[in-house]
């Protein structure tokens, strides 16, 4: 356990040193990349252009090591042309095994880059960055949220885990890393509208702002969130099943109300 929340807490605590690989636009040649400079470098995902700034799918994958003395701690998504520049900050430690994150995040119209800048508990910061294009009127970040109330609550229902090598397989080896996924029912609004080409605070946002992972009582990743979700956002992350027990995910969002989800453990 000690190691786990060791790992999280460099998350936060780690200078940026050393990190020095910076990948932009839409591909990055392999072979210009020294060994030590890819398994640094986030492998970002997303579609160059989409009609709908409101869902715009992202995934984020790496092959660095997820060791006790040598780790990936954290992920930050930002785009800094939106009024909600930042997208999250996802920490992770050693019990994920593999860094992996498949989120949705809202996106304005036009042209900008998002980028990924991942800290290594060892080597600073090292990020990626990839163009997207949003047609006009078809911008994500305006959302007004409903006020506390009857129907705010039936915008909400308990989230659940689902493991897809279950799904295909059947069972699951130890020390197999795994897929978690997490559905969620809860909306995700700025509070914004935008009048005059200017985005005005309208309401209170309404959002999930922390989710925190653990495997029975052992703290395995820690996400902060913004209003720059996605409405019911599918999140999905990877974790080393190092032996039977129960993943259980802890869902908060910043008017208080906490959710939970678990899913056993057991190897076939």
């Amino acid at each position: 356990m000690a190691s786990a929340a060791v790992g999280l807490a460099a998350a936060e605590t780690t200078p940026s040193t050393g990190g020095r690989v910076e990948v932009t636009g839409g591909g990055a040649d392999p072979d210009a990349l020294s060994s030590f400079e890819g398994l640094h470098r986030p492998v970002l995902r997303l579609p160059a252009l989409t009609s709908n700034g409101a869902k715009v799918p992202i995934s984020i994958e790496m092959s660095h090591p997820m060791q006790p003395d040598h780790f990936i701690a954290s992920l930050h998504v930002v785009n800094e042309r939106d009024p909600v520049p930042s997208k999250g900050v996802f920490q992770f430690s050693p019990l994920n095994g593999q860094v992996y994150l498949g989120v949705q995040i809202r996106v304005d119209q036009g042209t900008s880059e998002i980028s990924v800048t991942a800290e290594c508990n060892r080597h600073g910061r090292w990020r990626t960055t990839r163009v997207i294009a949003i047609p006009e009127g078809a911008g994500g970040c305006a959302g007004v949220a409903s006020p506390p109330g009857p129907a705010a609550r039936d915008e909400i229902q308990p989230p659940a885990i689902r493991i897809p090598q279950l799904v295909a397989d059947g069972a699951i080896g130890p020390n197999q890393i795994i897929d978690v996924q997490l559905k969620t029912k809860h909306p995700s609004r700025t509070g914004l509208v935008a009048r005059h080409g200017t985005f005005v605070q309208e309401s209170e946002p309404l959002h999930l702002d922390r989710m925190e992972v653990f495997y029975d009582a052992e703290p395995v990743s820690r996400f902060v969130l913004t209003s720059a979700l996605s409405d019911n956002p599918f999140i999905t992350f990877r974790l080393r099943a190092r032996r039977e027990g129960t993943v259980r995910v802890v869902l908060t969002n910043n008017r208080g109300q906490r959710f939970e989800a678990t899913h056993p453990i057991r190897f076939g």
